[in-house]
């Protein structure tokens, strides 16, 4: 009788090695419902007309440039319309149409503190605005820390109003 009990406490270690590799199946579901009968008459709805329910954060650009990129607020946004004036177009080496706003037209080069730049790359292209001009552009923010730039951008844009 002695010599048969090491089975027992070898028999209780083999149990959860052997029911490791097995995995709760979920139960099939039917593609059928209750209500089948009825077709519905709401069809799901399109990945463009999603799209359109996006929520843009109305921001100015001092607004945009005091948050501080490495910390979330829950005044910072994904999404972001922010207005100004253009005050330079340039085609990037990328492809990507950087468009350089500013809180006033008469500012002159890239002034960190009262500027954005915004980016229309070459899958969602934009109409070029004129510079000098107001626009307001929508897309999504991110904050650009390469070295030479550190600035604020909406990238991509999504859409520009003129």
């Amino acid at each position: 009788m002695i010599k048969h009990l090491w089975i027992l406490p070898c028999a209780l270690l083999a149990v959860p090695v052997l029911s490791a590799g097995q995995e709760v199946q979920p139960k099939p579901v039917s593609k059928k419902s209750a209500n089948s009968s009825a077709k519905s008459t709401n069809p799901a709805p399109k990945p463009a007309e999603q799209s359109a329910k996006i929520t843009y954060a109305e921001m100015t650009i001092t607004e945009l440039i005091a948050e501080d990129a490495n910390r979330w607020s829950e005044k910072m946004s994904a999404h972001a319309a922010v207005g100004g004036f253009v005050t330079q177009v340039a085609k990037g080496s990328d492809g990507d149409t950087d468009i350089r706003i500013c809180e006033n037209p008469k500012i002159e080069g890239m002034d960190r503190a009262r500027c954005i730049v915004a980016k229309c790359i070459r899958k969602m292209p934009c109409e070029v605005p004129q510079v000098g001009k107001p626009i307001t552009v929508k897309g999504i923010t991110r904050y650009d820390a390469k070295v030479g730039t550190h600035w604020w951008e909406i990238h991509p844009v999504e859409e520009i109003e003129k």
